[in-house]
């Protein structure tokens, strides 16, 4: 045999080998890569689960914080000279805070239009629309009256009245409600 040949058949045996070799690395490559997707889709399955787990929490929480609104009450009772007491009650286990009468109205047809502090009464929380805090199981007691288009005080009080108030929840957010309907979420009151 020559050194031809020699050289032809150890450069057939280095392309055969190479060719095993790079044959070898594909199958590995296509390995790790099919390694990569799974690991990749159960990256994806495991991040899924993690959204999900925090819309459920946050769907709870929002939940658990609108019962806790619902529970803010409002009682009335009619008194001497055409006076409306007006009890806002939180019934929730929660503080409350920024607690706001926003109006008293008939829901029976008259002449009342309008709506008041009453002014007979000196001094003291009755006269008070607004108060900082009201505590959990706690109230908050205003005494009003219903006024006519003139704006002069009705002494007939109406069959019936709604209030509406806004507060501030334990978590920092707003609502606004009212006797005949449940809580809304609103935003904060402008300074």
């Amino acid at each position: 045999m020559q050194a031809a040949d020699w050289i032809a058949i150890t450069f057939g045996t280095v392309s055969v080998a190479a060719a095993g070799f790079s044959l070898s690395q594909a199958r590995t490559a296509r390995t790790q890569a099919l390694a990569a997707i799974e690991a990749n889709e159960l990256t994806r399955q495991q991040i899924a689960r993690e959204d999900a787990r925090e819309r459920q929490a946050a769907a709870e929480a929002d939940a658990s914080a609108v019962r806790e609104a619902q529970k803010v009450l409002f009682e009335f009772s009619g008194g001497g000279g055409g006076t409306i007491t007006v009890t806002i009650i939180n019934n929730s286990s929660r503080t409350i805070h920024d607690v706001e009468l926003l109006n008293v109205r008939a829901t029976t047809p008259g002449p009342w239009c309008d709506w008041s502090v009453n002014k007979n009464i000196p001094g003291g929380p009755r006269v008070n629309t607004h108060r900082s805090v009201v505590e959990s199981r706690g109230d908050m007691t205003v005494a009003t009256w219903l006024l006519d288009a003139q704006g002069a005080h009705v002494l007939l009080l109406p069959d019936a009245v709604n209030a509406e108030a806004r507060f501030c929840d334990a978590d920092g957010q707003w609502w606004q409600t009212t006797d005949e309907g449940g809580p809304i979420r609103v935003s904060p009151p402008s300074p």
